[in-house]
């Protein structure tokens, strides 16, 4: 039976798109390169799990890409919550399921920095608990950041419904006794209908 549940949050509460915010704030003549030695760089893996401050990623990063982009990257490298605006019918979906009684959690790969931007991020004002990668210097799918979490707040994995927009975090989830479903932000209907399939009416 379903009691609590948990969202991750890039993909799911804000809109976590590098090659949109390539697109946008940088000519096309850079493109290649930033999304070379920036955006598919490991870096940010290795920030989300703790194991890289964003000043030594910035370090890392900034020889390999022209000088003219260095500032913006330098700040995105730092804290890139401000180029992902949030979904805002999240909001809306995670209060109807706390009305109807259901605790909710954030599950994310991330860095500490979204501590920063709480009140600019609607939905995480309605969580119960919160579980960010970089503090345990864990990251999905590793089946230790599920059961570190189940572990932070006592919930036994057979009760939580975790939701994420990554395919291999849900079956990571799964894998250790956990409900879930793979979310779209364009199919919100589909997550109603999951967590309807199990019990969940909100």
């Amino acid at each position: 039976m379903v009691k609590n549940i948990v969202f991750d949050m890039g993909g799911v509460l804000i809109d976590f798109n590098f090659q949109k915010t390539l697109k946008e704030y940088f000519p096309e003549k850079y493109h290649e390169v930033l999304n070379r030695e920036v955006f598919m760089n490991s870096v940010w893996q290795d920030l989300d799990g703790g194991f890289l401050r964003s000043d030594e990623a910035i370090e890392m990063i900034l020889p390999k890409i022209p000088e003219e982009t260095r500032q913006l990257i330098s700040e995105m490298v730092n804290d890139f919550y401000p180029y992902m605006p949030p979904f805002p019918q999240m909001y809306d979906v995670i209060k109807r399921i706390k009305t109807a009684g259901y605790p909710v959690y954030l599950l994310s790969n991330a860095t500490p920095r979204v501590f920063d931007h709480y009140l600019n991020i609607p939905s995480l004002t309605l969580m119960d608990g919160f579980f960010i990668s970089a503090l345990y210097k864990l990251r999905k799918p590793q089946r230790e950041i599920y059961e570190a979490f189940c572990n932070k707040f006592s919930l036994k994995p057979e009760e939580c419904f975790f939701i994420d927009d990554m395919t291999s975090n849900i079956e990571g989830a799964k894998d250790f006794g956990m409900k879930g479903h793979v979310f779209k932000i364009t199919d919100i209907k589909a997550l109603e209908k999951a967590l309807n399939d199990e019990g969940v009416f909100f």
